[in-house]
């Protein structure tokens, strides 16, 4: 993981340098293990490149920004995750590319490489012969911003200064071309397009005119930039035999365990949890194996002693409420570390009082309840496997305090109720700084795993919000495929880009196994009443699939587990206004730029 800066300046004369303390320490928070810079220039365009690292993979670190003889740049925020185009061991993603994309002559050289990347990226990627490429995946599951004034573009993974700045779209691949920029004294970008959305719909674009007036965006149709879902969403609505079936089934149907067991008697339904459990637990071992397997102070002991080291601490961590997904996840993470690798499970709690941190009770939220449960589920069915359960307590002041000098500024350009509430929560949870308790007591603890897994995507994916289960009232099962598409559409231009700023800011990486791209294509693949069937009662209905798969593995009381949101589970929207709606613009954050 990296974080990435680029200044691009149109006019020659007026070279500034943007390597500001303010920018050096959110660049550094992101890769604490190496920081450099380094400039270009084309005609009377001068770029200013900076760089940060999070060294994960490779056997030695892989200085950004990469260059070659010729003067071409890449910046690479990401990791490949396919096996025909995945590194080998020793060997680092970003030079893997920045090979492939240094022999690269033609525009469709470049986006040939490019499309065939699976997984989590936003880069810069500079041509020497006038072209400099940027961008983010599908999913936007890596935070890349951009701002002009001035005939100077700003292309960074972080808000600095007091400029706005926006989200780079996720709707294709920029390339912003200097030498018609210098003849036109403007920038002249173009943008091409993936094929289409990740329902396999048309994209909805952004009218980016509007955005940015200084700039003039052209679209490029001429050059096919497929997407990287290979399936298309199913929109087949049950027919007259199915949907007997499905009624026969929802007759007698409880949230309770026992409802699962007799959906799982029925063969079909069999050999489709088996699948899925197939592609998701591949998509969770390409994200646990990809890595040093190295914590945070082994990898700084390494680095300074230059002598083997044999790390027995938790290098990964899940974000963990107890509840369906994160659990699943931490079930299949344990197939695929080795059995002396403790796992953390980080679980966030807020509490408004003040003065009671010491208190036993006063952190017992509802996400607190479910993770110590889902703790005891885990150790039954994994015993092998060391838990840490770390229990990140944070009162109303520690809160405030860490709003004002840190959070708010990571949001940026995020700015709602949700987004303060969401962000703060992920920021404490990737910070890792809690207790864990044991037979022995309660110890302070504070994880040191560079790697944190995340359930985010489920939900859009398998109909887990409220929304969907109002839209199946009202308009049945093409209203609730109608929902699904719109939901998975938009992960990309939502807030992905926001998370990514808040986790990576502890110098931990934020990876998805939910949007794998294997795992979004086949469940786009399967008909609708596979995934959810909001008939049920809520606890089976919504998500069904992945409660099937939960009991399946022994996980039968998270299986029927309701959704609850961050913000309700951790009790953080409790210690706010309750009066406030999640889409509106947050005061409090507001008030700290006043």
């Amino acid at each position: 993981m990296c974080g990435i800066c680029a200044v691009i300046q149109l006019e020659k004369d007026v070279v500034v340098n943007y390597l500001n303390e303010e920018l050096m320490n959110k660049l550094r928070h992101r890769g604490p293990d190496h920081f450099q810079k380094t400039t270009a220039t084309y005609k009377k365009i001068t770029s200013c490149f900076y760089s940060s690292i999070l060294h994960l993979r490779g056997s030695s670190i892989e200085k950004q920004p990469f260059k070659n003889e010729k003067g071409d740049i890449l910046m690479w925020n990401g990791q490949i995750f396919n096996n025909d185009f995945a590194p080998s061991e020793n060997m680092s993603d970003t030079r893997v590319l920045g090979e492939m994309l240094f022999k690269c002559v033609s525009v469709t050289d470049v986006l040939d490489v490019i499309k065939c990347i699976r997984g989590p990226y936003a880069f810069v990627f500079y041509q020497s012969n006038g072209l400099l490429w940027f961008g983010r995946d599908i999913f936007g599951r890596r935070s890349l911003l951009w701002n002009a004034e001035k005939c100077i573009l700003h292309l960074s993974s972080v808000a600095y200064g007091k400029a706005n700045w926006s989200e780079v779209p996720t709707e294709g691949i920029f390339c912003l071309d200097l030498n018609a920029s210098c003849v036109n004294d403007s920038f002249i970008i173009y943008k091409y397009p993936w094929t289409s959305a990740v329902s396999g719909l048309p994209l909805k674009t952004i009218p980016l005119e509007e955005m940015f007036l200084d700039i003039k965006f052209e679209i490029k149709l001429d050059i096919c930039l497929n997407d990287p879902i290979s399936v298309q969403l199913n929109r087949e609505v049950p027919d007259g035999d199915v949907n007997l079936d499905l009624k026969m089934l929802e007759g007698n149907c409880h949230a309770k365990p026992e409802t699962l067991c007799k959906l799982l008697n029925k063969t079909v339904m069999i050999e489709i949890v088996q699948r899925f459990e197939e592609v998701l637990s591949e998509a969770v071992r390409k994200r646990v194996t990809n890595q040093q397997h190295l914590c945070k102070s082994c990898y700084t002991l390494l680095n300074s002693k230059e002598t083997k080291v044999i790390c027995d601490h938790a290098s990964t961590g899940i974000l963990f409420s107890g509840g369906l997904d994160s659990i699943v996840i931490a079930c299949l993470a344990d197939r695929h570390l080795d059995q002396n690798q403790p796992i953390d499970l980080i679980n966030v709690a807020f509490a408004a009082a003040p003065t009671l941190k010491n208190s036993k009770t006063v952190f017992n939220t509802p996400d607190r309840i479910t993770g110590r449960n889902g703790v005891i589920s885990l150790g039954n069915v994994c015993p092998a496997r060391k838990w840490n359960f770390v229990e990140v307590n944070v009162t109303k002041d520690e809160l405030i305090l860490k709003r004002k000098e840190t959070v708010s500024e990571l949001l940026k350009p995020s700015n709602t109720v949700l987004d303060d509430s969401i962000g703060c929560a992920l920021w404490f949870a990737a910070h890792g700084e809690g207790v864990i308790s044991s037979t022995e007591g309660c110890h302070n603890y504070k994880s040191p795993a560079r790697v944190l897994l995340v359930g985010m995507g489920a939900d859009e994916q398998l109909a887990g919000y409220s929304r969907h289960r109002g839209k199946f009232s009202v308009a049945g099962w093409n209203g609730l495929i109608e929902e699904i598409s719109v939901e998975i559409d938009r992960i990309g231009s939502r807030n992905l880009g926001r998370d990514d700023r808040i986790i990576a800011d502890n110098g931990v990486e934020s990876r998805y196994p939910f949007l794998d791209e294997n795992v979004v294509s086949f469940l786009n693949g399967l008909p609708i009443w596979f995934k959810a069937n909001l008939n049920y009662p809520r606890g089976i209905g919504e998500k069904l699939l992945l409660r099937l798969l939960a009991f399946k593995l022994g996980l039968t009381e998270a299986a029927v587990l309701p959704k609850r949101a961050i913000q309700f589970g951790s009790r953080i929207a409790r210690i706010e206004n309750n009066k406030e709606k999640g889409s509106d613009i947050c005061d409090r954050l507001s008030n700290l730029g006043t």
